[in-house]
């Protein structure tokens, strides 16, 4: 489980990486629209880290290495 023959796994590792891209510009969106301090500060944090989750379930998705849910494997 989890490796490069679990296509289960890597299309529901695909979908959790749009979500989490939609995620993003949704935010970026929220945060350029209604910009102030703590929105600033907060929205650019969940953008970053919206942005780097989506990027490696994308990553695991195509390639079927480097899983989100298992570092070292």
């Amino acid at each position: 489980m989890w490796d490069e023959r679990d296509y289960i796994a890597r299309w529901i590792q695909g979908f959790c990486a749009v979500l989490l891209a939609l995620f993003a510009v949704a935010d970026a969106w929220f945060v350029i629209s209604n910009f102030g301090l703590l929105y600033g500060i907060s929205g650019v944090v969940l953008f970053i880290a919206s942005v780097r989750l989506s990027w490696r379930c994308a990553r695991y998705a195509v390639t079927g290495r480097n899983n989100i849910n298992l570092d070292g494997f």
